[in-house]
C-alpha cells in the first residue's frame, strides 16, 4: 500500500497536470494560430472557421497532455521510490529521465518510455544512453510504463516490473490507478475547447472584419 503522506503527493502532481493542460489551452491566441497555420487552411476553412479553431484547441490539449504526462511519470516514481526508503541521485538526471538509489542499495539510471515501439532515432538514443552507463556503478534500465509485453532485452521493463520497481510491491501500479481514478471529472476539457474556440473565433472576425 502507499502511505497517506505519498498518497497525496501523488494526488497533487496529477492535480498539477489537469491544472497545466487548462492553462496551455487558455494561453492560446490569434496570433500564434495564424503564425503556425499551414499554408491555405485558413482559407480551407473560412465557411467554419470556429470549427478549425476547435481542432486546433483540440490539438493544443491533446499535445501538452501528452508532453506534460512523461513529467507526470518521473515525479510520481520519485515519491514511490523516497516513500520505501529510497532517495534520489542529487543533481540534474539528464541526459536520463531518472536516477535512484534504491533501498537494495543499487543506482539506477533510467530512461522512461510509454511504449516498447520505438522509431529508429529513439532507438538510437536509448543504445547511446545504455552505453554511457557501461563502466559505472550502476544498473541501466530502458522503463515502459505503458507496456506490460514480456521483453527479450533484459535491460527493458515492462510497465508491471516497472512500477513494482519504483513502488516496492506488485500492487503498485492498481494503487495508483484506484488513487487518480475519475480524477478527470475535476476538468471539463470539451467546454475549455469550447470557449477557446469561441474566444479565437470572435478575436478572427474582429481581426478581418468578417
Amino acid at each position: 500500500m502507499i502511505d497517506n503522506n505519498s498518497e497525496q503527493k501523488i494526488l497533487e502532481v496529477f492535480t498539477g497536470l489537469l491544472d497545466g493542460i487548462k492553462t496551455s489551452a487558455q494561453s492560446l491566441t490569434l496570433e500564434e494560430v495564424l503564425t503556425k497555420s499551414k499554408p491555405l487552411t485558413l482559407e480551407l476553412f473560412s465557411q467554419n472557421i470556429h470549427e478549425y479553431f476547435y481542432f486546433i484547441t483540440a490539438q493544443r490539449v491533446t499535445k501538452s497532455f501528452s508532453t506534460r504526462l512523461g513529467t507526470v511519470i518521473e515525479k510520481v516514481s520519485a515519491v514511490l521510490v523516497e516513500a520505501q526508503g529510497g532517495y534520489l541521485v542529487p543533481g540534474n538526471p539528464e541526459p536520463f529521465d531518472l536516477k535512484f538509489i534504491h533501498p537494495n542499495g543499487i543506482e539506477y539510471w533510467i530512461e522512461i518510455k510509454s511504449i516498447n515501439a520505438q522509431n529508429s532515432s529513439n532507438m538510437q538514443t536509448i543504445k547511446e544512453r545504455k552505453k554511457m552507463t557501461e563502466g559505472k556503478n550502476c544498473q541501466f534500465y530502458l522503463c515502459i510504463y505503458n507496456d506490460n509485453t514480456i521483453n527479450s532485452d533484459k535491460f527493458k521493463l515492462n510497465g508491471h516490473d516497472f512500477w513494482e520497481l519504483v513502488g516496492g510491491s506488485s500492487s503498485t501500479w492498481d494503487n495508483i490507478s484506484s488513487l487518480v481514478k475519475g480524477l478527470g471529472k475535476n476538468i471539463k476539457l470539451q467546454e475549455i475547447i469550447e470557449l477557446k474556440s469561441q474566444e479565437l473565433t470572435k478575436d478572427y472576425k474582429d481581426l478581418f472584419s468578417v
